[in-house]
């Protein structure tokens, strides 16, 4: 039997996918941002930030972002968008990773990401339960995946897959690879 004890964590990672989540600022500029809880269902996209950030406001702005699932080779990215602010920097002329324009949304798809998911804000929720965090929810206008994920018959190639896991407790975190 496997003995369990109680923890007061602040926080309690499990093991979330990393994502990219890319956008224009008002003015047009490609910005990018990192963050670890998300979700989708069907056509529905679910992402959880911290109210105050940059890149919420802007998307709360613009409505479009394109959700990047990065792998093991944008770590480098992945820390630089995590611990910069967009307000202070243009993260795309520092870092090593390519805007391209979306075809069905007004927001740029990260070129070097394996799959970038195209979305536009439907939801912004806030509750008085949860202060401090903003989850904003989004419909899925369009889905695209490298030929290198994908199987001859169009389906995805699990084992493809190198995704970069999230894992922390708030004060020890760190990253889990899938490869």
């Amino acid at each position: 039997m496997m003995k369990k004890v109680n923890v007061f964590y602040d926080k309690l990672y499990y093991g979330f996918p990393i994502i990219l989540v890319s956008y224009y600022d008002t003015d047009g500029t490609p910005n990018v941002t990192t963050i670890s809880s998300s979700y989708t269902l069907r056509d529905m996209m679910a992402l959880g930030f911290s109210t105050k950030g940059y890149a919420l406001n802007r998307i709360k702005e613009v409505s479009d972002f394109v959700v990047n699932i990065a792998d093991s080779s944008q770590i480098e990215a992945i820390n630089f968008c995590g611990k910069n602010t967009g307000a202070e920097c243009k993260k795309f002329d520092s870092i090593n990773l390519t805007p391209v324009p979306s075809k069905v949304v007004s927001a740029p798809i990260i070129e070097e990401c394996p799959i970038s998911i195209e979305c536009r804000l439907t939801d912004v929720i806030e509750s008085e339960n949860h202060m401090g965090i903003t989850n904003i929810l989004a419909k899925i206008k369009g889905r695209l995946v490298a030929e290198s994920y994908l199987t001859e018959s169009g389906r995805l190639k699990v084992p493809a897959f190198d995704e970069v896991l999230y894992i922390g407790d708030g004060d020890s975190k760190g990253y889990r690879f899938m490869k």
